[in-house]
């Protein structure tokens, strides 16, 4: 019966982790929306005149984390690791689609267009590691959006 439940349980891990994989990142916007919601009392009662900009409200955050209500602090934690997963997959782009780009699109990545070309081709076709870069850095459904 053990064996069984402990299988159960890899199986679900193993599953949680490849959706995690392909799961969207959050928009920036979405980001504040969330936040907003799960701290707004944290961020009245310890942040309270802080400004938006410049890591200045994290860094508020990060400062108060000990003292913030847990559905603020879950919230964070989600949030901080949404956004840094697009940021890194905005700034690798380049160098893990650049035999996407030249296969698919005939040029570098210093030319332009690059998400434009991407968003024209089928996801099919494109490599996985350049696909799951596409989907986290946010490129795909923001431009899909407009």
């Amino acid at each position: 019966m053990k064996k069984r439940t402990s299988f159960g349980f890899a199986i679900l891990l193993l599953i949680g982790a490849v959706g995690a994989a392909s799961a969207q990142t959050m928009s920036f916007a979405d980001a504040i929306d969330q936040l907003a919601a799960a701290c707004r009392t944290d961020l009245q009662k310890f942040c309270r005149g802080v400004e938006l900009g410049g890591g200045k409200l994290k860094a508020c955050l990060d400062a108060n984390q000990a003292r913030v209500s847990p559905r603020c602090q879950q919230t964070r934690l989600q949030v901080y690791a949404s956004i840094s997963r697009r940021i890194a997959a905005q700034r690798s782009m380049g160098e893990v689609c650049s035999a996407d780009f030249a296969r698919l699109c005939g040029v570098s990545p210093v030319d332009g267009n690059l998400v434009t070309c991407l968003l024209s081709v089928s996801p099919a076709s494109i490599s996985p590691g350049c696909n799951q870069a596409f989907t986290d850095s946010g490129w795909r459904t923001e431009r899909a959006q407009q």
